[in-house]
């Protein structure tokens, strides 16, 4: 009984949380994020030989950080250290991820995203939870090797 409790406030926290960021990102955070976007993103594509991209303004995909930050958040048996590392590590690597998407702008000009882009910009901050949580998770997945903590 008390499993099932515990399972049920990870979910009332991972909507909670989900509702907050989404309401912060569409007053604020959206329009911070444009701007930090617009301003990282020529240099990059200037230094990869693809000066012709520019950044197209932000896509509606990259909302794709609140279900990471509240995933990472509400998931427990992570470290404090971990959860603060892993953070850190994962929002970089979706904002990576957000300057190869707008490449796909190249391919497909518009607001719209290409299907298999849409389904791997989806997938993403799953993918990035699931490495940042492993330790954590690991013992829900049969036969999978519990990592000790390092960070203990």
């Amino acid at each position: 009984m008390k499993s099932r409790l515990q399972v049920a406030l990870m979910v009332v926290g991972f909507v909670v949380i989900s509702i907050g960021l989404t309401w912060l990102w569409n007053e604020w955070l959206s329009g911070l994020y444009g701007r930090f976007f617009t301003t990282i993103a020529p240099p990059i594509y200037d230094a990869i030989g693809l000066g012709h991209a520019r950044a197209v303004g932000l896509r509606q995909r990259y909302i794709n950080f609140v279900p990471f930050v509240a995933l990472v958040l509400v998931t427990r048996g992570l470290t404090w250290r971990r959860r603060s590392i892993g953070l850190l590590a994962g929002l970089i690597t979706i904002s990576i991820s957000h300057v190869l998407l707008n490449l796909t702008a190249l391919i497909q000009p518009g607001p719209a995203l290409p299907v298999m882009a849409s389904v791997i910009s989806d997938a993403f901050p799953f993918a990035v939870w699931f490495v940042v949580a492993y330790p954590a998770i690991a013992r829900f997945i049969p036969g999978a090797e519990i990592p000790k903590p390092l960070d203990s």
